[in-house]
């Protein structure tokens, strides 16, 4: 099988949350870049091959469908689009597809009301490496003295500074809530672009702000320390573009209390998390105060995240999607 991605190697805390290759693994297949081949040899690698595409990009993977033999599309989005001729336009090209990708009820949903077949739909999450936050334990301490925290002093952590995550609103519900923020990533587009091209970051972050830092890019056991050092752990972005934010599952598999918006993303944390408007600063803050009150919210909250968490491992996701390929006729 030919997996088409926008660019490779991807981006991911651990290899077994690199959610291209878990489909090369299954199907013994290729990976193959966008940003590497031209529109015709594109059409060229994946002529009468079994395909699965990966991504928003158009032409390419949208329309690969229309030259695989069998063909699978994850579009990592919410919702098929937000106006009408480019909702009318997907709708055409995602009705031919063997099957498309979701990663939630609540995209599943959406799918369905924008007119994609409900037999074209199948709910796959994206792989977590559950394992190996919920099993090892990082050093804390260590984290806490690489960026000049106390042992004791009370942080909050996130994941990214693109523009759909919003991090202007995370920014500004720490300072009410007066917190300090670590942000693992980037607080301009020059300095984004050396790991990342095309990376736009969120508005108004690139001044220097008190009380927050910007990390910089990190990895997996960098993640791990974070997460064991964070008091809390925060998200913001937008419902069209977190189709189901990953971090968020690694930070509850290391027992990290959430906050996130309350769209519907994130409804399998229901009961088991904080929920705020995702561009309401004031409502995140008022959430961030409430764990910074409440240490056992704090601690019960974490302990059921992280029983959610486990049913988005690797070993898991793997079997579904390996169900899924045997369904299509891709093995």
């Amino acid at each position: 099988m030919k997996i088409i991605a926008p660019f490779y190697p991807h981006y991911a805390s651990t290899e077994k949350a690199d959610y291209f290759k878990i489909g090369a693994d299954i199907t013994n297949g290729e990976i193959v870049t966008i940003d590497k081949n031209s529109f015709i040899g594109l059409i060229w690698k994946i002529w009468k091959q079994n395909v699965h595409g990966h991504g928003r990009g158009f032409p390419f993977p949208q329309i690969a469908c229309f030259f695989a033999e069998r063909s699978v599309y994850t579009f990592h989005n919410n919702f098929i689009g937000q106006k009408w001729y480019a909702t009318m336009l997907r709708r055409f090209i995602f009705n031919h597809y063997d099957k498309i990708v979701v990663q939630s009820e609540f995209a599943l949903n959406n799918y369905t009301n924008q007119g994609i077949k409900p037999e074209k739909l199948v709910l796959i999450p994206l792989p977590i490496d559950y394992k190996y936050y919920s099993q090892n334990k990082g050093n804390g301490a260590e984290f806490r003295k690489r960026f000049g925290l106390a042992s004791d002093e009370p942080f909050a952590f996130s994941i990214g500074t693109s523009y759909h995550k919003n991090p202007e609103i995370i920014i500004e519900a720490c300072k009410i809530a007066g917190i300090k923020l670590l942000i693992a990533g980037y607080k301009d587009n020059l300095q984004a672009h050396k790991v990342y091209s095309g990376f736009k970051v969120g508005k108004n972050i690139s001044a220097d702000i008190k009380n927050v830092i910007f990390t910089g890019h990190l990895r997996g056991t960098d993640f791990l320390d974070a997460f064991v050092a964070a008091t809390m752990y925060l998200n913001s972005s937008d419902e069209d573009g977190e189709a189901m934010g990953s971090a968020v599952f690694e930070a509850a598999s290391a027992g990290v209390p959430l906050c996130v918006p309350d769209y519907g993303t994130f409804d399998c944390f229901k009961n088991t998390a904080l929920f705020h408007k995702n561009h309401d600063a004031h409502d995140l803050a008022e959430n961030i105060k409430k764990y910074l009150a409440d240490p056992a919210l704090r601690k019960t909250n974490a302990q059921k995240a992280l029983l959610i968490a486990s049913n988005y491992d690797y070993d898991i996701v793997r079997k579904q999607y390996e169900l899924l390929y045997k369904e299509v006729g891709i093995i």
